[in-house]
């Protein structure tokens, strides 16, 4: 039988959520500070300006990451000799063809380029100078550590703000702005309502743009660069392992697949209740009628062709 999704995480839902924060952020001190031989490109090379020489090497990193940990993953749930065993903690029992796969993979890739510009302004912020900010972790050492920590806290706000805008708004008071930016936006990521890694980021360039500008939102605390970098590497990680589609052994989230198959619901995460909040909360598809106001009616209308 399904899960049933629930409105708001509990305490140890929350602490191994901080421990996929600090993953993110390890990964983001290993791009950092190992990855390359020279300096990375925010403590100087883009202080010249948008260039391919610092540039090329950050796009091909994001690029060859997304192939690699989304291949790798979908391989190990789909192709494995293990895949006949696995079968029977996947969400949705039907298996997407490789054609699916084939056109996650490139909206993923087409997502990669629009990280690499978000990381790219954050570089040249920071080299100019222009974005204000702690020269070393250890200047503040817990305001920089709890903003690694709570990553993924503080980035889901965002994330339902973003994505509720590009759902019909249903409201007769001003336009319907929401519609017309599903239709020709947001439906490229619904297409994938059976999804697997590589669908966490398959995302019309805007929506992939939009998406990764929470690394935006922590500048304002001026903390070191490692941190928007560490919420770069959580918004595509966490997007490749949470639309898995699997309750086992990955991190397929029932939540958020909910909202995949039945459209209209679920728009954030558990993590920072909003849907609860909101009103767009479904523990399961029964739900959904409520929240639109019909049986599904005006569900299907936004679904995509």
């Amino acid at each position: 039988p399904l899960p049933i999704a629930k409105p708001e995480m509990d305490v140890w839902a929350h602490i191994t959520s901080v421990a996929a924060a600090l993953r993110s952020s390890l990964i983001a001190y290993f791009l950092m500070f190992f990855l390359y031989d020279q300096k990375y490109a925010a403590f100087g090379a883009a202080a010249a300006g948008l260039q391919w020489s610092w540039v090329a090497p950050i796009l091909l990193r994001n690029v060859l990451g997304a192939v690699l940990v989304c291949g790798a993953w979908d391989y190990f749930l789909y192709y494995s000799p293990l895949a006949p065993r696995l079968h029977a903690y996947k969400y949705n029992p039907q298996y997407p063809s490789g054609k699916h796969m084939l056109r996650d993979a490139c909206w993923t890739i087409s997502a990669m380029v629009c990280a690499t510009a978000v990381e790219a302004s954050l570089c040249i912020g920071y080299a100019k100078g222009i974005l204000p900010h702690y020269r070393q972790i250890s200047d503040a050492p817990i305001t920089n550590f709890l903003a690694l920590a709570l990553v993924t806290h503080w980035r889901v706000p965002h994330f339902w703000a973003i994505h509720r805008l590009m759902h019909p708004w249903r409201t007769a008071n001003v336009p319907d702005f929401g519609r017309i930016l599903y239709r020709h936006v947001h439906s490229v990521h619904h297409k994938s309502h059976n999804p697997t890694a590589f669908s966490g980021t398959a995302m019309h360039p805007v929506e992939a743009t939009l998406y990764f500008s929470a690394a935006y939102v922590i500048l304002p605390l001026g903390v070191h660069p490692i941190v928007p970098l560490a919420c770069l590497v959580d918004c595509a990680v966490g997007a490749w392992l949470g639309h898995d589609g699997f309750a086992f052994p990955g991190s397929g989230h029932y939540f958020h697949h909910l909202h995949h198959q039945h459209f209209e619901c679920n728009y954030g995460a558990d993590l920072v209740p909003i849907d609860k909040w909101m009103g767009t909360f479904a523990a399961c598809k029964a739900d959904v009628a409520a929240i639109v106001g019909t049986a599904g009616g005006r569900r299907r209308s936004t679904k995509a062709k």
